[in-house]
């Protein structure tokens, strides 16, 4: 097999590990201090913007009026919150298909990285014993402007020293999917929920996701 792409951008929670019932436990929590009803499916449409916008959309729909340094504090506590619930990771959390896919592409020289909307990012590939395979991880840290602006992966993909249109990036978000789709990179969206067929390959998980099956899709697209 000819390999034709170079690099893997990687998003975390959603295409790497299992995390998406931790974010939904901790925005609920907010939510619920808000008096504000939290569901399952509106956490999916935040999945990939950072911790403050989470919070700020989250108030934005209660009776009470939040300050900027109420939802800075919201957002803090937020976090305490989901890194308590992060300290249970390990390997397990790993998505079906995906270390298998990590490790061909490792063998096949690809460069790997991560554009994650989490500062928890290093931490939970740590946790899951991932983090020495990648070349970069990019977080909300490192970029003035956070998904739906593509700066954090074409801030990866300049980390790696890959040209972004020899770039497979992931993405399990809405958010994450509109900022790939302003680049020139091959963008695969992982999961069925509203928006996600905008990617250049739709999958319904990651079980979907091959290295052969990807190097074939991004050669044919």
């Amino acid at each position: 097999m000819q390999v034709q792409f170079e690099a893997f951008i990687f998003d975390l929670d959603g295409v790497i590990v299992d995390t998406i019932n931790f974010y939904y436990q901790a925005n609920k929590m907010i939510a619920d201090e808000a008096n504000v009803y939290f569901t399952q499916e509106w956490n999916q449409q935040m999945q990939g913007i950072s911790r403050y916008e989470t919070v700020k959309q989250i108030v934005r729909q209660s009776d009470k009026v939040y300050s900027e340094e109420e939802i800075h504090a919201l957002a803090e506590k937020k976090n305490h919150h989901y890194q308590a619930l992060i300290e249970t990771l390990d390997e397990k959390a790993i998505l079906p298909g995906v270390f298998q896919l990590i490790k061909e592409a490792k063998a096949a020289e690809i460069k790997l990285a991560i554009a994650s909307s989490s500062s928890n990012a290093m931490y939970v590939l740590e946790k899951i014993g991932l983090r020495s395979y990648f070349d970069k991880v990019v977080t909300s840290r490192d970029v003035k402007r956070g998904k739906p602006n593509p700066e954090i992966f074409l801030t990866a993909a300049k980390a790696i020293g890959i040209h972004s249109r020899n770039c497979v990036a992931i993405e399990d978000g809405i958010a994450g999917l509109t900022a790939i789709k302003q680049t020139d990179m091959f963008s695969i969206g992982v999961g069925l929920h509203e928006g996600m067929e905008q990617a250049d390959w739709q999958v319904s998980s990651t079980h979907e996701l091959t290295f052969e099956s990807v190097n074939k899709k991004f050669v044919n697209r």
